[in-house]
Order: C-alpha cells, then structure tokens, then sequence
C-alpha cells in the first residue's frame, strides 16, 4: 500500500464549499460526467472521467479496457458542526486491480478553509502490487492537484 498526501487553501467557507461539492454541476462545469444522489443528510456525488491508455504506465495500461474510466465516489458530509468537516472518497477502475481509498479534511481558517487529502492506494496482483501502486501514485497525485486547482472559486 502507498500513501499520498495533498494540501490546498480555498477562499471558501466551509458550508459553501461543501455545497458546491454536493452539487453535481459543479463537477459538470469542470468537464466530468457527475450524478449527485441525496442519502440523508449526506450526499453521495460520483465523478467519472476518462483513462487514456497514453496516461498509464506500460504494465497498467495493458490491464485497462478500451473505454476506461475512473470512477470517484464522494461522500459529501450535510450536516457540519463546528468548523471541520471530513469527506471519504473511493475511487476505481474497471479492468484495473487498483483501489484509492481517501480522507479529505477541511478546516475553517479565517481567510477561508484549509484542505488536507491522505490517500491510500493499494493493488491485489500478487507480487506484483508494489510496482503497480508505486507506478500510480505519481498519475493520481497529478491527477488529484489538477482537481483541487480546478475546484477554487
């Protein structure tokens, strides 16, 4: 199993960015395909975007269909007390044994809110698994900065 740690700042509150996460248009306007579905009080946004095959290291991309895509869960906390909050995000693909398992914290500051991502990548081919997690966590740290650029308002 990798770990891979990300920050970033938001000129957001935390109640505003968290409803501009629950919102499927958001992620929408950014050029994902998302759905938003309300599970009491929470909500549940899955993002999906495309794999190109050209982004993937050799031995991963052999594993990838021709139509790959990684599939984000998001679960987006309805009710925050206090100044924090946590969303969990799991994310896959098809065709791909590779699992991300991820902890996003924010936290209130006064010029806005502070975002902490601890992601956890982990791979079931035997022996192999080691390669193929090292092999990703460069892929997925590119990719989750992109992202994190891209949601500041």
């Amino acid at each position: 199993m990798r770990t891979l740690t990300l920050n970033h700042e938001y000129s957001d509150s935390l109640s505003a960015f968290l409803l501009r996460l629950a919102d499927a248009s958001t992620w929408e306007s950014l050029g994902y395909e998302a759905q938003a579905e309300r599970i009491d009080p929470d909500t549940e946004v899955t993002v999906k975007t495309p794999l190109p095959k050209s982004e993937m290291p050799a031995a991963l991309a052999s594993h990838l269909p021709a139509n790959a895509e990684l599939v984000e869960i998001y679960i987006v906390p309805g009710d925050v007390i206090g100044d924090s909050a946590e969303i969990r995000m799991t994310a896959h693909a098809a065709g791909v044994p590779v699992e991300i398992d991820a902890l996003i914290t924010l936290a209130q500051r006064d010029s806005g809110i502070a975002l902490s991502v601890r992601a956890e990548i982990s791979s079931s081919i035997p022996l192999f698994g080691p390669m193929v997690e090292q092999a990703v966590v460069p892929i997925l740290q590119k990719r989750l900065d992109d992202r994190l650029h891209k949601l500041e308002s």
